[in-house]
């Protein structure tokens, strides 16, 4: 299995990319293929709302020229994709729904009763980590992933993954016991 982890923290070496190097080394153990895309290494614009992308319905095209369209095609070859992010004011970093927002050039026909996507019952998951409790804190970052993965790009949505507490110094080890869930699911979902 080809899985693209798509890192939305600024930070390379943080909780998040704790996690999800943890979650990368589970499946490359058991044979997987891996590649992580650090998403603050890249440039990518912000959706400006013109619409252009409906008039390709063959793959993702937008006319903004950035590195979004490469990943796309990265995630669109893969067999997964899974989302990370730390929670900045209940939401995903900048980073990260600067990039969801983007998926909308994956959509073909939106809005008729032929939508689709060109990641279509694709398996997605989310990894969060936060400082605070899930409750109150996270729940909102995952119901819009939730909308976004399942109602617009209609894919198969594997589970949200949240390591609360990031602070806490069972961190490492709390971790562990979800990123292993979420290997689990990925590979049997």
């Amino acid at each position: 299995m080809k899985v693209i982890t798509i890192l939305g923290s600024p930070k390379r070496h943080g909780k998040t990319a704790k996690a999800l190097d943890m979650f990368e080394e589970n499946l490359i153990s058991q044979g997987h293929e891996v590649e992580r895309v650090q998403l603050s290494e890249h440039i990518i614009k912000g959706c400006v709302g013109c619409y252009a992308c409906m008039a390709n319905n063959d793959g993702p095209g937008c006319i903004l020229k950035d590195d979004a369209v490469l990943i796309f095609k990265r995630m669109i070859s893969a067999d997964a994709v899974v989302y990370a992010s730390p929670i900045y004011c209940y939401d995903f970093t900048s980073q990260l729904k600067t990039f969801i927002d983007r998926h909308y050039c994956l959509t073909i026909n939106f809005g008729s009763p032929n939508h689709t996507s060109s990641i279509e019952g694709k398996k997605v998951a989310l990894l969060i980590t936060c400082m605070g409790r899930e409750e109150g804190n996270a729940d909102l970052a995952e119901e819009i992933f939730d909308r976004s993965m399942r109602n617009v790009l209609k894919c198969n949505l594997v589970g949200k993954y949240t390591v609360p507490l990031s602070e806490a110094p069972d961190f490492n080890d709390r971790a562990k016991k979800v990123v292993d869930k979420l290997a689990k699911d990925i590979i049997q979902k």
